[in-house]
């Protein structure tokens, strides 16, 4: 019977992943808008994610794995001879005949499409699933710049408020500091009339005390009691 791609890939509940096992939550599978499009560029094989998800494929073809000789023990055979060449090929296709005799040239390549769809398959899953994710990211970065731009613009526009205010109080300081400075001359001309009139005020009392204590001291001196 079939194994099931599934629980390579997805760890159902109750169950714990065996060593060999890693589930999509492990790593970040690698998703972009081209992602179905053969590789232009080599593959960085000695990168430790891609080694990851290289062997995450390689756990779920042993996975489904059907039973008996067909294409993947041919694929086998041949990736571990090296360098695939015709020689490789002749000498598999003798061996898997010689295994199991109804082994054709149309079965394998049957065989191949099967095991061709589900990868694509489990691809195509963990591009919608990995770019799903990133979508869901990407609303969650925009709104957290959208909050922040919104403070950043909140507090320019205090910013810009306050040195108005600051300009205006500075102005304010200014001209307030020039009106001081010409507070004693414009209070003088009255401050020097209330002066004069009080110097006058002192001048007038000693003038008629004067004349008054004269006449007094007449009295005492010249008129007899």
């Amino acid at each position: 019977m079939m194994k099931n791609w599934k629980n390579l890939f997805v760890k159902t509940e109750g169950e714990q992943p065996s060593k060999n096992e890693t589930s999509p939550e492990s790593f970040s599978f690698p998703v972009s808008p081209s992602s179905m499009q053969p590789a232009s560029t080599p593959i960085p094989q000695n990168d430790p994610v891609t080694t990851e998800v290289l062997q995450v494929y390689e756990n779920g073809l042993d996975s489904i794995n059907m039973p008996g000789y067909d294409f993947y023990e041919f694929y086998k055979t041949v990736i571990s001879a090296g360098i695939p060449s015709q020689q490789t090929f002749m000498m598999a296709y003798q061996m898997a005949r010689s295994i199991d005799k109804t082994i054709s040239h149309n079965k394998l390549l049957t065989d191949a499409e099967f095991y061709i769809s589900k990868i694509n398959e489990v691809h195509s899953q963990y591009v919608s699933t990995g770019q799903g994710k990133l979508g869901t990211l990407e609303e969650k970065k925009k709104g957290e710049k959208h909050s922040l731009q919104q403070d950043i613009d909140q507090s320019t526009a205090r910013m810009t408020q306050l040195r108005a205010e600051l300009q205006q109080l500075e102005s304010d300081i200014s001209t307030k500091r020039g009106i001081l400075l010409k507070v004693d001359e414009a209070y003088y001309p009255e401050e020097k009339s209330i002066r004069a009139k009080l110097a006058a005020n002192d001048l007038a009392r000693k003038t008629s005390i004067d004349k008054l204590n004269m006449i007094k001291e007449g009295i005492q001196k010249f008129v007899k009691p």
